[in-house]
């Protein structure tokens, strides 16, 4: 819109990676740091049974909200999305499928875990990674699904009796000694001699995960003039715990994986990760997705909502507190960038973690900080963010960047302060975008200063300029133990500031992205 001189950052620096087509795309979402989470949310070890309906609830969830997605098969903390071999979802761009998929999830997550957990306060924001696999055949989708339950079974089996051993009195070491070298045979004794539990008998849910797809049930669509129900075949979303290693449940559901054709080792092999370039700046860019539908179904003031501006900005400040490898933000209106430094090692560099799991925390810090933006309106609606990873070799065209971002915003808040006075005077919004066609920037001025009196310029600078993050160095008074003086010590606080991204701020502010504060 704003058609600058910066605006070759975006010609000759940001690319679509598509995935390849006619390939089976797997979005595999896994929580971060759940350990940490599990335990501070005190869920029952090894299997807390309302955490994986929790996880259900969200699949179920996003198989009604994308068609494309025609299988989910869960685990723990882990769920694997299986879209459609001829998907034409965003086109199949990798960075918009991943970062869409991962931050719809933590969405549902924090929106529905008061109906999993009535009684347990969030603590902290939840929040996943994921990773995009392609597979080019039938034979290696269904050989990657059975790779994931025989995983679950592995795993679940040895949980269950490490957390009986740490139940019956031993430590963790200790549990983990016994276990030690042991075959699946060995911990079923295990657990029959010791503890009286045939493993068999546990859960299904819990030995061979959840399989959530689309089934044909008899609906009942309408009643006729005798009363009698009128049943027609629907698709409904399943969640079934079954085995899905073996042939026959995948003949008796033959419409799930229809092909448009390497054994368990082979499709762990496929899932190679794209590295971010070295000494690159990484900047990651988060859109929040049909925000104009989100900003209107909760009533945000337009041109600009000052609460929805600032909880965008708390939520921007604590992912530079999780992420310090992040040296700045720039946002404004429903969008963020985040650069992270040229060194970074996160995720050694993979760009599907680097995106999925900023999309998804910022999600969830979205949703967890709505309550102190908007005390009086309810989350009716579950945001989603999807996200972009964009390198750029030299910190000069980082910058330029930047200047470009708040170009856009410059020429798009002016824009829209013009367009919503003009509906509010009693235009109508076609009437509106007919009077603002082929205006320049010194026109939509004169309209505001003529029509409205008023000055652009004297319109709040986090709505003009958008905002800025950044850690500065804080000077704090520290109490000597030894007296009663005072010391001076430093340290470094997140920022927020609403200014020009000109030379003169970077000379002014040199030690953000020369990395004196790490």
């Amino acid at each position: 819109m704003a058609n600058s001189e910066y605006e070759y950052v975006k010609r000759e620096f940001e690319f679509d990676r598509r995935l390849p087509p006619s390939n089976w795309i797997v979005v595999r979402i896994d929580g971060c740091h759940f350990h940490r989470f599990s335990k501070i949310h005190a869920f029952e070890k090894p299997n807390d049974k309302n955490a994986l309906r929790l996880m259900n609830d969200c699949a179920t969830a996003m198989l009604e909200k994308f068609p494309d997605i025609v299988f989910a098969y869960g685990v723990s903390d882990e769920y694997s999305f299986v879209f459609r071999e001829e998907t034409e979802f965003y086109h199949r761009r990798e960075g918009k499928i991943l970062s869409l998929c991962v931050s719809y999830f933590t969405s549902l997550y924090v929106m529905k875990w008061k109906g999993f957990f009535p009684n347990k306060e969030l603590k902290e924001p939840p929040y996943f990674d994921a990773r995009a696999v392609c597979y080019p055949n039938l034979k290696t989708i269904r050989d990657y699904l059975a790779w994931r339950q025989v995983d679950c079974h592995i795993n679940n089996q040895y949980n269950t009796c490490f957390w009986m051993l740490v139940k019956s009195g031993k430590s963790e070491q200790e549990a983990q000694l016994a276990l030690k070298g042991t075959f699946a045979k060995d911990k079923n004794e295990l657990l029959a001699q010791q503890f009286q539990i045939n493993y068999d008998d546990e859960p299904a849910m819990f030995r061979k995960g959840s399989s959530v797809y689309r089934e044909k049930v008899e609906t009942t669509v309408k009643i006729d003039d005798y009363k009698n129900p009128i049943k027609r075949p629907r698709l409904k979303v399943t969640v079934a715990h079954v085995d899905i290693i073996g042939p026959e449940f995948w003949e008796n559901h033959q419409d799930i994986l229809r092909e448009g054709k390497f054994m368990h080792e082979f499709v762990k092999k496929s899932a190679v990760d794209r590295m971010l370039p070295p000494c690159n700046w990484i900047v990651v860019r988060i859109n929040c997705c049909q925000f104009d539908q989100f900003s209107t179904f909760h009533s945000f003031d337009k041109p600009n909502d000052e609460s929805a501006l600032r909880l965008m900005n708390a939520s921007a400040s604590l992912m530079m507190e999780q992420y310090p490898d992040i040296v700045f933000g720039y946002g404004f209106s429903n969008e963020y960038s985040f650069v992270f430094h040229d060194k970074t090692e996160l995720y050694q560099r993979q760009e599907s973690l680097i995106l999925s799991s900023c999309s998804s925390y910022f999600t969830s810090l979205y949703m967890t900080k709505w309550k102190g933006f908007f005390p009086h309106k309810e989350l009716m609606q579950t945001p989603r963010f999807e996200a972009e990873a964009l390198c750029y070799p030299k910190l000069k065209i980082a910058c330029e960047y930047l200047s470009w971002r708040q170009a856009e915003c410059h020429a798009g808040n002016q824009y829209n302060t013009c367009f919503w006075m003009l509906v509010k005077s009693g235009k109508s919004e076609k009437e509106a975008h007919e009077i603002l066609k082929g205006t320049l920037s010194k026109d939509k001025n004169e309209l505001l200063f003529q029509q409205f009196q008023m000055n652009y310029n004297n319109e709040p600078a986090m709505f003009r300029k958008g905002s800025c993050i950044y850690r500065h160095k804080v000077e704090e008074l520290a109490e000597a133990e030894s007296s009663d003086n005072g010391t001076a010590s430093d340290r470094w606080d997140v920022k927020v500031d609403h200014v020009d991204l000109g030379p003169g701020f970077w000379r002014k502010h040199s030690w953000i992205m020369s990395n004196c504060n790490k």
